[in-house]
């Protein structure tokens, strides 16, 4: 099992080694939860948000990118990701202040060639004051950050029904016959038992159609922590003859959708076939 709430690793000497400048790191110089001497790296390089915290020393699961930043009125405005709502407030060119409802490891402020990064050991849900290096006007912030923990540990998930491969995958496909009917879902089905966390219906045929619907109890759909772009966690693929004797790469799935986090139902609408591999990511109650 991968726990929800990662250890925050914060890899201080290979992100110092790529910065031309940098401050003593000494973040919360005053206790008060504000950071107040963050690290300063130029040249900085930009990317996306996953690629700027990862750079950052990868202690974020999740990053958040505010690209753009308006040199007059600033960014204030709430943004949502991955389930996480963000506050950006009292900003301006040069400065804001931020809320965050999930934990936020690192804070990246980009300007010019270089960026401060504000770390945040413990996690932290709000401060105040930030600023690029040297007092210019911000290019873009990006947040990194963590789920809270919450007791709940990632899982794998299929709907029930024959094996790809008789070993070294439990990855399963479901036969349908173009009536509705109802498999159950197993997470966690290495040990060749796992348990049984919902049912998957498969509805009669609409116009060509099948709409596959997960009701879950005791999980929830999570997040797919292997795809950084996007949190696709209910993922299909349909076949009209029977599937090859191979482990299946569900990254390649023809049909995907994000099901909101938290949610215990969710469902995906798919051509007609025989049959169907059925891939979800949830979250189950760690042991």
């Amino acid at each position: 099992m991968r726990n929800v709430s990662r250890l925050l690793v914060l890899a201080l000497v290979a992100m110092l080694a790529l910065a031309g400048t940098a401050n003593a790191w000494n973040p919360d110089l005053n206790g008060d939860g504000v950071v107040d001497n963050p690290v300063l790296v130029d040249p900085w390089a930009s990317g996306d948000a996953h690629f700027e915290a990862a750079q950052a020393g990868g202690c974020a699961d999740f990053a958040y990118k505010v690209d753009e930043w308006d040199e007059e009125v600033g960014m204030d405005d709430t943004y949502t990701h991955a389930g996480n709502t963000i506050k950006v407030l009292n900003s301006d060119g040069k400065t804001f202040d931020w809320t965050s409802k999930w934990p936020v490891c690192v804070v990246i402020v980009k300007a010019g060639t270089g960026a401060y990064l504000y770390y945040y050991p413990g996690g932290a849900y709000s401060d105040t004051g930030l600023v690029a290096p040297d007092g210019k006007g911000i290019s873009h912030v990006t947040f990194g950050f963590n789920e809270p923990d919450n007791g709940w540990c990632a899982e794998t998930a299929w709907a029930v029904g024959e094996r790809y491969v008789k070993r070294g995958s439990w990855a399963m496909y479901v036969e349908y016959d173009g009536e509705e009917k109802t498999v159950d879902v197993r997470a966690d089905g290495g040990d060749g038992v796992g348990t049984i966390v919902g049912t998957a219906t498969f509805s009669d045929p609409v116009d060509n159609y099948v709409t596959i619907t997960i009701n879950l109890d005791g999980a929830i759909f999570y997040y797919d922590l292997d795809d950084d772009l996007e949190d696709n966690n209910l993922k299909v693929q349909d076949y009209e003859g029977k599937p090859k004797a191979r482990n299946p790469r569900v990254g390649l799935f023809d049909w995907k959708t994000m099901v909101d986090v938290h949610s215990t139902t969710g469902s995906i609408v798919v051509p007609v076939n025989n049959y169907y591999g059925v891939h979800m990511d949830l979250a189950v109650p760690c042991n």
